[in-house]
């Protein structure tokens, strides 16, 4: 099949979406032999263009980065990216188009209405759903009634969710929805080195990652284990403040931000820490608690919407409630302190994504719900 994959972010921009989308293609060219062509927007980062043509799996891949270039949050980029890809669903006779996360709702609804194309859509995450921590800025109410106009109000031949938690709203307004949760790369997290003592986090330094309640509960614990540090990997708008919080509560001699780093670097990361911390207030289906996950990194996550579905509290982790660093505390603590029985956490974590998370299984249930929707 010819198939056109929409994404709105792509590298030097890092997230889940992309990786998805990415991971998802190559391995529906590869084990299916579907024809890929990811249409993403031209970014400008630092000074830097990233608006050329890339491929990948052999050519069967190609991404496209659409003008105009633009840095991420530039509104005319925004905008313009909703519309720019819809010339090129003319440019091939399209079998599926699949548009991924918010704003390519609008360009893979169109594709469908103007061609002959089967369109599926896939919900990363929303913030439709009830929850804390959600956008409380004054645009709050006008983004939400467009993003419900774009993911309940569009129709779609079929629509995926990343959890269950979403698979109930979305069901509401679509008569056909799936829940395909991501997938991991399982060779490129088996990285053999000796697991260490220190405290990662891994991810965009936004405030719903409340990276600010875990430097607050390493505050709690950092006494008791010294040989552990607090690693931060990542970059974000929180970056300023969380530096401030750290020197505010006397660890920044403890806490180590190191900014972004390579894709070559990050197994290791999750390979050598002693604990993983995810203590989002909610999350779609985070590829970060899949990737410590593959790397049998033992994991503390908060009990929210996208994590607790998939986190069972005592055999692949251990759950905590959100906005708590008391109680975040008292679990690194116990983590920390347990070596055998997070250790065995890890190892249970890893042999769950071997048999339940691999690309090539989320490739599998994409490619049939394509032959069907055709």
């Amino acid at each position: 099949m010819q198939i056109a994959m929409l994404q709105d972010d792509w590298w030097p921009r890092t997230g889940g979406g992309p990786v998805h989308v990415k991971e998802l293609s190559v391995a529906l060219a590869t084990e299916y032999g579907h024809e890929v062509d990811v249409y993403t927007r031209a970014l400008r980062k630092d000074g830097q263009r990233y608006d050329r043509t890339e491929r990948f799996a052999d050519g069967s891949v190609t991404l496209h980065r659409i003008g105009p270039c633009t840095e991420y949050w530039n509104s005319v980029g925004r905008v313009t990216s909703m519309v720019t890809p819809v010339p090129e669903l003319f440019s091939r006779e399209y079998d599926i188009v699949h548009g991924h996360t918010f704003l390519p709702a609008l360009p893979t609804r169109l594709g469908g209405a103007l061609t002959d194309a089967a369109t599926v859509f896939t919900v990363h995450g929303t913030a439709l759903t009830s929850g804390v921590g959600r956008d409380t800025s004054q645009l709050a109410a006008v983004k939400r009634r467009i993003e419900r106009a774009f993911v309940l109000g569009f129709d779609y031949d079929h629509v995926i969710s990343v959890n269950n938690e979403h698979v109930g709203l979305l069901s509401e307004h679509h008569s056909d929805v799936t829940c395909i949760p991501n997938g991991v790369d399982l060779e490129r997290f088996a990285v053999d080195v000796d697991r260490g003592t220190d405290i990662l986090f891994l991810g965009r330094l936004a405030p719903k990652k409340r990276v600010s309640d875990l430097i607050r509960a390493f505050a709690k614990i950092e006494t008791e284990v010294p040989e552990s540090d607090l690693v931060v990997v990542g970059t974000g708008p929180e970056s300023e403040h969380l530096r401030d919080l750290a020197t505010e509560l006397g660890v920044d001699d403890r806490v180590s931000f190191e900014g972004r780093v390579s894709d070559d670097a990050v197994p290791r990361y999750y390979a050598t820490a002693g604990v993983f911390a995810l203590p989002s207030v909610w999350e779609g289906h985070p590829l970060t608690l899949l990737e410590a996950w593959a790397a049998s990194a033992p994991v503390v996550a908060s009990a929210v919407e996208g994590i607790e579905e998939f986190v069972d509290h005592g055999e692949t982790g251990y759950l905590v409630p959100p906005k708590s660093p008391a109680e975040l505390a008292d679990a690194l603590r116990y983590a920390l302190k347990n070596r055998d029985e997070a250790t065995r956490w890890g190892q249970n974590a890893r042999d769950l994504v071997e048999s339940d998370y691999s690309w090539e299984g989320v490739a599998e249930r994409t490619d049939a719900l394509y032959r069907d929707v055709a």
